[in-house]
């Protein structure tokens, strides 16, 4: 086959895959569902840890494509050295899953050195190692997808959809969340796993019942 007929072929293939992804979506119409409450409602007291919020810089708010967020220094005051970054944010488009940390780490300049799944009860989430020079950042990053169902699951499997256009298939709202923590203080995940603990209860509050969870990037 020449060059202009793979060219060809290839373009009507794309088109399809789009006209039938399109006409899909169209026939879903998965609502957007809000959460309960805003995400500052979150306690700064969580368990033993204490919060204060952190201002964003407003290019990374941008970036984030969030509608509402929190972004948060968590100590724990029996070891300062036991600190947690808490970043969430939700989009009611899903625009916010074009941004895990898989996309945004690496174009800091850091690079990831390790991913394992966390086991916290009968939640499972992503925790991963990424480093810059000799400094070695742990983050565990789970997100919602609300309102999915399994057309909505299948639409997002289809080859013309990449991870980064989560909300434009799925055309729900979603929420990210995401730990940071430096290696040092975390080595073993033990101040992460506590953190999370005692932060889920409140989160569960703001969510609506009909969500599917990951904890891939």
């Amino acid at each position: 086959m020449s060059p202009h007929r793979r060219i060809l072929l290839a373009t009507i293939v794309l088109a399809v895959g789009l006209g039938a992804e399109t006409a899909m979506e169209a026939a879903v119409g998965l609502e957007r569902l809000p959460l309960h409450n805003r995400l500052n409602s979150i306690p700064l007291r969580l368990g033993v840890w204490e919060g204060s919020d952190v201002t964003v810089d407003p290019r990374v708010l941008t970036e984030s494509g969030a509608d509402d967020y929190v972004n948060r220094e968590y100590v724990d005051p029996r070891d300062p050295r036991r600190r947690m970054m808490l970043w969430i944010n939700y989009s009611t488009q899903g625009y916010n899953l074009c941004h895990s940390p898989e996309v945004c780490l690496p174009s800091g300049g850091f690079t990831k050195i390790d991913a394992r799944e966390l086991r916290l009860g009968e939640m499972t989430i992503s925790r991963l190692g990424y480093a810059r020079g000799e400094v070695v950042q742990r983050i565990g990053f789970w997100y919602y997808i609300f309102g999915e169902g399994a057309v909505e699951k299948y639409l997002r499997n289809l080859p013309i959809t990449s991870r980064s256009s989560h909300g434009r298939a799925t055309r729900g709202s979603s929420l990210t969340v995401e730990v940071f923590c430096p290696d040092e203080a975390d080595h073993d995940g033990e101040a992460l796993a506590d953190f999370i603990g005692a932060l889920r209860p409140a989160l569960e509050g703001l969510l609506p019942t009909e969500r599917a969870q990951y904890h891939l990037p």
